[in-house]
């Protein structure tokens, strides 16, 4: 049975700002309503959404020779974020590509919904691809042009904590754990952290090859990177920043990759 909704002074039939309805918007069946709805520009299967994301944005990075960054839950969220995706291609700064790529793919990924793409032996490539909601007469230019605005001023910002956070040592921000609560019951991090040497020195001697030394200096260490300003801004870099701040430090190798790995 046909049905109408929406009304030519609301403008409020599905498609938003992009779509005035007509006095009367008929419907027959729900093919029928979704042949309409893509007739305005707007996809209404979510899995169809998705797939045209990354059909679009592995096209862009195969024609740069490159492949898109492994991130399904991203591509999830993206595709219902937008009705009509076009994906485009974006560049990142090359001064840029010096700061730790879990820094930048994380700005990208939490901030910007940009998916990140990689070269063929894994590494971070200085492009990006953005899904933008509608088909741009200037075939996406200037929507490039102010994501990649955008980015470079959230780039400037992880790259000031990454310059701020490399000034003192790892071993500097240990007093401020004993400011810092771990649990009402349990004391201070900085009392974990004693106990995590503790522990640490207790399981040595059970693990064929452990050297003692770097076991207790990668725990003391390992919680030091939650007082940095990188880690403060990205939750979720714990225990990886810290790595990175060891290695750059002239910590050990094994010091570094346990400190990164904990967490």
């Amino acid at each position: 049975v046909p049905f109408r909704f929406g009304s030519a002074e609301s403008g409020d039939v599905t498609a938003g700002h992009r779509f005035m309805a007509p006095a009367a918007f008929t419907v027959r069946g729900f093919a029928d309503y979704a042949g309409k709805l893509a007739a305005a520009k707007v996809i209404l299967d979510p899995a169809e959404r998705r797939a045209r994301i990354e059909a679009g944005a592995k096209a862009l990075a195969e024609a740069q020779g490159l492949r898109l960054r492994h991130d399904p839950g991203l591509l999830d969220e993206v595709a219902g974020l937008v009705e009509w995706p076009v994906p485009l291609l974006g560049r990142i700064d090359a001064e840029f590509m010096d700061i730790p790529p879990e820094v930048l793919v994380g700005t990208m990924r939490q901030n910007q919904k940009y998916l990140a793409l990689e070269t063929a032996d894994g590494r971070l490539a200085d492009r990006f691809v953005v899904v933008a909601n509608i088909e741009a007469p200037d075939g996406g230019a200037a929507i490039v042009a102010g994501n990649e605005r955008v980015l470079r001023a959230r780039f400037w910002d992880a790259r000031h904590f990454w310059e701020l956070d490399r000034r003192q040592p790892l071993e500097a921000g240990l007093p401020k754990l004993e400011r810092m609560v771990f649990h009402a019951e349990l004391g201070s991090q900085g009392q974990r952290v004693q106990r995590l040497v503790a522990l640490v020195g207790a399981l040595v001697p059970f693990v064929p090859g452990a050297d003692r030394a770097l076991a207790e200096r990668a725990a003391l260490l390992a919680k030091a990177d939650l007082v940095t300003g990188m880690v403060g801004e990205f939750p979720e870099l714990q225990g990886i920043m810290g790595g990175h701040y060891a290695r750059v430090q002239g910590e050990p190798s094994a010091v570094a990759t346990a400190i990164a790995e904990h967490y």
